[in-house]
């Protein structure tokens, strides 16, 4: 009889196998408890319809999350169009599976260069001014900044620039006066234009945030149901989701990054500060 209650008791194990549990990380942009809220919503609707686990990876260093990634320890990754070219560069493997739309219903987001309302002077052939930027690979940082000032007869590397990590460090670093310029994300900028923050140039339309799959770690069965599942969320089920991503997603269509593509080959970024 014992045997018999060990056995009804490991049967199931057996039956259904051990869970999956996948790890998934998505871009820094703010703290981490404030990124665990953004995302929990949409990790808990996958772990439902792919009966897995998703367990989230906060990495503060955007370099970090792509050597993780290209090393096999992240199978889903949340990412901003120039980290995403940057890993598409350097790994075969990345799979591009859905874009967010916005609240226009757009596949598209904007940066916006950005001073404190009582500090803001003319840009045009400015130097040595103090900027702070997100990170190397932020498409809003050096890429952005640098492509804003070459309009106004100057560029970056005649100014002092800080990497400062996240897009709301940037925004409080300058209200706080200690950059007079930054770069940053608009959706995050305008959080606080309350506080004095203003834009003083707004990018184009930037192909928008990616959710990519890893084909080294996962099949392709389970990164076609992924994407399947993230192109036939329900309304009621998106409306639990952060703004950012509760607007619906599409399909990814990959040509729609080639003006950012030849925008990197024409710039080369710095990944240091320099001051």
């Amino acid at each position: 009889m014992f045997k018999f209650i060990i056995l009804i008791l490991i049967f199931p194990l057996f039956l259904f196998g051990d869970i999956k549990t996948l790890i998934f990380a998505p871009l820094a942009t703010k703290d981490i408890k404030t990124i665990h809220a953004q995302f929990l919503p949409m990790t808990r609707y996958l772990e439902k319809k792919l009966n897995v686990k998703i367990k989230i990876d906060y990495n503060s260093s955007y370099d970090t999350l792509l050597e993780k990634f290209i090393n096999g320890k992240i199978d889903i990754a949340y990412l901003g169009p120039l980290p995403y070219l940057s890993l598409e560069e350097r790994y075969p493997y990345a799979k591009p599976l859905v874009n967010f739309k916005n609240e226009k219903g757009e596949v598209s987001y904007t940066c916006s260069f950005v001073s404190f309302i009582s500090t803001r002077s003319s840009i045009e052939n400015m130097i040595d001014n103090k900027i702070a930027l997100t990170q190397p690979l932020s498409t809003c940082g050096y890429l952005f900044v640098n492509d804003v000032l070459n309009n106004f007869n100057t560029d970056i590397e005649k100014n002092k620039y800080k990497y400062v990590d996240r897009h709301d460090n940037v925004a409080l670093s300058v209200i706080r006066g200690e950059f007079k310029y930054g770069g940053v994300k608009t959706d995050i900028a305008k959080e606080y234009w309350h506080l004095g923050l203003e834009e003083i140039v707004r990018s184009k339309a930037i192909p928008g945030f990616i959710l990519v799959g890893n084909k080294k770690t996962l099949d392709t069965q389970l990164l076609t149901n992924i994407k399947n599942s993230m192109l036939t969320v329900e309304k009621k089920e998106f409306s639990l989701w952060d703004k950012s991503m509760k607007f619906g997603t599409v399909e990814t269509n990959n040509t729609d990054y080639n003006h950012l593509r030849k925008l990197i080959k024409s710039t080369n970024i710095s990944h240091k500060s320099n001051f």
